[in-house]
């Protein structure tokens, strides 16, 4: 049994570097991410959003009210699954580093779940992949991807211990318990669905008595419900479980797609883009269609009955609960926004509000300083995840630009922030990096060859391409004066630094090109140009690393320093990848595969590492507003926020 340290141990704290005291970012805030299964105890609703829990008061269902995030002391990986045991919240995490462990909440006061301990040496191994909870009474069933079934007696809350197991057993995308069966579902080694029945007559001695096999060719999830296994996707497959030792399939359906379904007694609503399909469930092996109603149920993660309903989780920031007094003919009893974003991969900002590149929709809208959801623009394109995957933002002049990569270039006013309103689009399939600059917007692609395009933008409703270049994969760009800096990957021409000169639009033409770096990532660039930075994925000695080059002559840039970032003792200490950089008053800020690392490049000839600030997740993009907060996102984990020591802006969590 582990306690954790103080609240806010992910940051590294103060650090003695070459005999002077250097003082780290210090964490503010974190929010958004994955989702996961909701849990609901003493009238209050809980959802792990990332690394972090959030919690909602409901006593009246169709008001919910934010009561906030464990933001001062989050999980040290993305949450997977909650259970509550007595008035203990259990947090199942992983980290693709292969931790993993049980964050315990203290349930005390339900509004403010309080961190009591962590738990993690449940098995003796070298990697940790919880990723599924159950619960009944203080016996808790704790799902290992890696290791297999665990039963915890959580006679103590704060001090589980394994009181039986079994091996053998890897899917627990679902788990549930119904009597003396445990069912259990995920995705199998060469594909398709598979669910598990386990009987736990004797938790001490869990004995796997049967599994079923879904086709991964219709089915996308497996719903576990008391007495059927529910596969939906193209077709909804039901599996009879009554039997433990002869799962038998009963029906197979074409549906509407769907990614979610809710069983309540003989009613099943399944859940996808085309809203709630209800069914009778009557006899589960010939249920019909009895209805579609239409509700806001674009790309579904996560669907439960909750005390308060039937609730919907949607990839799009949504909660969806439903008003079920007619239970075939659901209402939308309330719909609520989850903070930040489920997942974010890009942020800009003005004085008075951050702007999210949201993967499901289009883009979000907070608070600067609080980061509470103002309004969201949600893009009018197919209802695929593809098409809408916005991956980069770029803010100026009262206007976002979004780059879609099923899309292109999006254009949304900004003037009044609770609803931005599109003012224009241009098809640019695959982009993937954006910055705009009064009339003119830069964007590049990184599939399949790289395309750097640069447009007038005077006209919003009707953008106009003034001229292009093709490049190789072009991951990120900044622009400075007459001057675009791309960071370029080596996979269809050459990688590395490319200076472009942009002062004839009709013509980018590259000027200067540093090589040194084939997997370039990340780049910025000091005001005057004179500066470029690199995080680099694999430069020419297969290192990962910050570089730092002369570009003062944009035709011969000159390599000034360059520092390799660690990896992560014991066992990945040579590996890691730089996906994204920013430089503020003598620091580089580089995200990379296991967190946001600080550099002091006050001398560019001899960068020193400072510190680590771990996210339990790939940092892939870091911005800073314009107060100087540090935001880096890490799309599943969340977005983490920093602050230089001694800047005024605190946010409220949990602790």
């Amino acid at each position: 049994m582990k306690f954790l340290r103080a609240a806010g141990s992910l940051c590294l704290g103060l650090f003695l570097v070459a005999g002077v005291r250097a003082q780290a970012l210090q964490r503010l805030d974190i929010g958004g991410g994955k989702l996961s299964m909701p849990v609901a105890h003493a009238g209050y609703l809980y959802v792990g959003t990332g690394v972090t829990i959030n919690a909602w008061d409901m006593a009246d269902p169709s008001q919910p009210v934010y009561a906030g995030r464990s933001s001062s002391a989050p999980a040290s990986g993305p949450i997977d699954a909650l259970a509550v045991v007595g008035d203990h919240l259990y947090a199942a995490w992983s980290a693709p580093d292969g931790t993993g462990g049980i964050t315990i909440y203290s349930l005390a006061d339900p509004a403010r779940p309080i961190v009591a301990g962590e738990y993690d040496d449940f098995v003796v191994s070298d990697f940790h992949g919880p990723m599924g909870l159950a619960a009944t009474g203080t016996t808790v069933y704790l799902g290992d991807g890696q290791n297999g079934l665990f039963v915890l007696d959580a006679s103590n809350p704060l001090a589980p211990s394994v009181i039986g197991s079994a091996s053998g057993i890897f899917e627990f995308d679902a788990m549930g318990v119904f009597g003396n069966q445990l069912l259990t579902s995920g995705s199998s080694f060469i594909g398709g669905r598979i669910v598990n029945a386990i009987d736990v007559s004797n938790p001490s001695a869990p004995v796997l008595t049967g599994n079923a096999s879904l086709d991964g060719g219709t089915v996308l999830r497996a719903v576990l419900t008391d007495g059927y296994a529910l596969g939906v996707g193209n077709d909804l497959i039901v599996v009879d479980t009554h039997d433990g030792a002869n799962l038998t399939q009963v029906s197979d359906t074409p549906i509407d797609q769907a990614t979610g379904a809710i069983r309540m007694g003989n009613t099943l609503y399944l859940v996808g883009d085309s809203g709630i399909q209800v069914w009778n469930f009557a006899n589960p092996a010939a249920p019909t269609l009895v209805r579609t109603v239409a509700m806001p149920t674009f790309a579904p993660d996560q669907t439960a009955i909750t005390p308060f309903g039937p609730l919907v989780l949607t990839h799009t920031d949504r909660a969806v609960l439903l008003g079920t007094a007619d239970p075939q003919q659901p209402t939308l009893a309330a719909q609520f926004t989850l903070p930040i974003g489920v997942a974010v991969h890009a942020g800009a900002f003005d004085a008075t509000h951050a702007y999210f590149a949201e993967e499901g929709y289009g883009l979000g809208v907070a608070d600067a300083a609080s980061l509470a959801p103002i309004g969201r623009y949600d893009a009018n394109l197919p209802a695929s995840l593809a098409a809408r995957d916005m991956e980069d933002i770029s803010v100026d002049g009262g206007r976002a630009y979004l780059a879609a990569w099923g899309y292109g270039v999006l254009i949304a006013d900004l003037a009044n922030p609770a609803a931005p309103v599109e003012l224009g689009r241009f098809e640019f399939p695959f982009a993937s990096a954006i910055e705009a600059h009064g009339d003119r917007v830069y964007v590049a692609s990184t599939t399949n060859g790289g395309i750097f395009k640069v447009l007038d933008v005077g006209n919003p409703a009707a953008p106009v391409e003034l001229g292009s270049l093709l490049t190789s994969q072009t991951y990120d760009l900044t622009v400075r004066g007459n001057y675009a800096y791309l960071a370029d990957g080596a996979d269809f021409g050459d990688g590395g630094l490319r200076v472009v000169d942009v002062s004839n639009a009709a013509q980018p033409v590259v000027v200067g090109q540093d090589t040194g770096c084939p997997y370039a990532m990340g780049v910025d660039v000091s005001s005057d140009g004179n500066t470029t930075y690199i995080a680099c994925a694999s430069d020419v000695a297969f290192a990962n690393a910050l570089r730092i080059i002369d570009t003062s002559n944009r035709a011969q840039p000159l390599l000034l320093g360059s520092l390799s970032l660690p990896g992560l003792p014991p066992n990945l200490t040579d590996y890691n990848v730089a996906h994204s950089v920013v430089v503020a008053d003598g620091r580089a800020y580089v995200g990379n595969e296991f967190g946001l690392d600080e550099i002091d490049v006050t001398d560019p000839t001899a960068p020193v590492w400072l510190a680590r600030h771990s996210t339990g997740y790939p940092v892939r993009k870091v911005e800073r507003a314009p107060d100087g907060r540090i935001f880096a996102f890490t799309s599943a984990a969340g977005v983490f926020v920093y602050v230089v020591p001694g800047d005024a802006i605190f946010a409220d969590g949990f602790d």
